[in-house]
């Protein structure tokens, strides 16, 4: 893949008129996916694919893109990439300067390859197989290279690679109820996946029990870290971004102007370093391995891209265009796993929430659905399934005053969505311990 793209870049820069500057970004994976029902192999699979986007701009600021699939040929897909730079060519003194238009005229060649050196998937699918006999299973695994590349015609090259699996399954009782979990990794290990499926297991035989109906009110619920995802999901939906906090369209934005705080225990970075997506931005620019963008409970740094640090005249970190997180690190906490359920004493632990959204945005106020496995507990046990409730609280509640804590052991879990291609976004969080949390029906 490395030598396709750098071959067809180098082919294309040929064409280069002059005064002109031009971004190829290229995108592709080997994926494998392989679909379980009732615990055994249905369907197999494998996808290949390539897409490129060529970046035309000109001495005017003018800009144009333009994205296209390919199929791995190397004199077709060049003689369609020309194709579409004498299309860019040719629309581009038609368009209106772009005010917001930077890209890196310093040329930072990078190259990150991560070889596949502990997944087999055969091995891998075996062991899965073997555990699971005799369980309803439904699920998917996947794993796979992906592969992100630059090229610009100043003659920077950008390459990264990296293998990964993702198994995301859900395992049914006799009453059609199920426990939903996830392995992920970039390394599988046997112990790990034991583990979390013995612990699915377990639950599964507790949702068998007849489900109770708990009233409305505030609880103390323990949120694994598939549930706290979720919350930290849509606390990112503009919450680190330079140019929502700016407009005050962030959850966070009172977080950023220091006029709300959370608790000292939360600590959130974006750790490129140790995720899965690229170290480098569409543009050419080199981000940093982590930006610590919440410290102690207090906000510590935006995502800025190139644009709004044009906008705004402030130093970007070479974030995308959405100034959306891709690899969230959370800092794990002192609670260790054995003993979260005496810590909780009396209330509700929760495995997953759905259907999120904002309640009420500028004050960081979310609702959702309790979903797969949400248990209550008793005097430190786990005694019967709840019925699904609703939750509406603010995360200055979940992870500011109303905090008890963060756990000890952090899970990482990486984004199973397919939409297109494989994503390449993770977060690595630990589970949390929350008083008075708000089920409102």
């Amino acid at each position: 893949m490395r030598d396709y793209f750098q071959s067809i870049a180098l082919e294309l820069f040929k064409y280069i008129q002059k005064d002109e500057f031009l971004i190829i970004n290229f995108d592709a994976e080997e994926s494998n996916f392989v679909r379980l029902n009732k615990a055994k192999i249905r369907q197999p699979g494998n996808v290949k694919q390539i897409s490129m986007s060529l970046s035309l701009s000109n001495r005017d600021k003018k800009n144009l893109k333009s994205h296209l699939r390919l199929n791995g040929s190397f004199k077709r897909d060049l003689a369609t990439l020309i194709k579409t730079l004498n299309y860019l060519r040719r629309e581009l003194p038609d368009l209106p300067k772009d005010p917001y238009l930077l890209f890196s005229k310093s040329v930072q060649s990078t190259e990150i390859t991560h070889e596949q050196k502990y997944i087999n998937d055969e091995e891998n699918l075996d062991y899965i197989l073997t555990n699971i006999s005799g369980l309803d299973l439904v699920g998917i695994y996947s794993s796979g290279y992906i592969y992100t590349g630059l090229a610009n015609s100043l003659g920077q090259f950008n390459w990264h690679s990296d293998y990964s699996f993702s198994f995301d399954y859900s395992i049914y009782n006799e009453n059609n109820n199920a426990i939903k979990l996830n392995y992920s990794s970039k390394k599988w290990k046997n112990e790990e996946f034991e583990i979390s499926l013995n612990q699915g297991i377990k639950k599964l035989k507790i949702l068998s029990q007849s489900p109770r109906t708990i009233q409305k009110g505030e609880y103390t619920v323990y949120l694994e870290p598939s549930a706290l995802n979720e919350i930290i999901d849509m606390m990112s939906w503009g919450g680190f971004s330079y140019k929502a906090n700016k407009i005050g369209t962030s959850p966070l934005h009172l977080l950023s102007k220091g006029e709300k705080s959370l608790d000292t225990s939360v600590s959130i970075d974006e750790n490129i370093k140790d995720g899965i997506s690229a170290n480098f931005s569409a543009d050419g620019f080199i981000k940093p391995d982590k930006i610590s963008m919440i410290k102690g409970g207090e906000f510590a740094e935006s995502l800025t891209s190139p644009r709004s640090s044009l906008e705004y005249s402030v130093a970007h970190n070479a974030s995308s265009t959405s100034e959306y997180p891709y690899s969230i690190d959370m800092r794990a906490g002192s609670i260790d796993d054995d003993e979260i359920l005496s810590t909780i004493n009396n209330g509700i632990y929760i495995s997953n929430l759905w259907y999120l959204n904002f309640s009420d945005r500028n004050n960081g106020r979310m609702t959702g659905l309790t979903r797969f496995g949400c248990f209550l507990v008793e005097d430190g046990k786990l005694t019967a399934p709840i019925n699904t409730m609703r939750f509406d609280d603010s995360v200055y509640s979940m992870l500011g005053e109303n905090l008890i804590g963060l756990t000890s052991n952090r899970k990482l879990l990486i984004d199973s969505g397919t939409y297109e291609e494989r994503s390449t976004s993770s977060a690595r969080l630990p589970g949390a311990i929350v008083n008075k949390f708000k089920m409102t029906l």
